[in-house]
């Protein structure tokens, strides 16, 4: 299994570079989905790179937002409607873009 990459350390600093376990009450790492983005990665990767972390954050996203379940997946637009997002550093997965 991979283990995350110090850029993925520093997009998940609360979870020890790995995604969050949201089956835990408090911020968990899920220690199937490491980041293992590096230095070149989009701030607002989803997972293009091979990442895990990041690919299980856009899935969220598109579940939350509703690109899910209406008809055909409109990937260019859910891939836009993200990266648009600001986030936060404090927040996991936060860039500070």
């Amino acid at each position: 299994m991979a283990e995350p990459t110090p850029e993925g350390l520093r997009r998940y600093p609360h979870t020890q570079g790995y995604f969050p376990d949201r089956a835990q009450i408090e911020a968990a790492p899920d220690r199937e989905l490491p980041c293992t983005c590096v230095e070149g990665c989009p701030p607002r990767c989803t997972g293009e790179c091979g990442c895990k972390a990041c690919e299980q954050a856009f899935a969220e996203f598109c579940d939350v937002a509703g690109f899910y379940g209406q008809g055909d997946f409109d990937h260019e637009a859910a891939l836009q409607a993200y990266r648009e997002v600001h986030t936060d550093d404090r927040l996991p997965g936060g860039t500070g873009a």
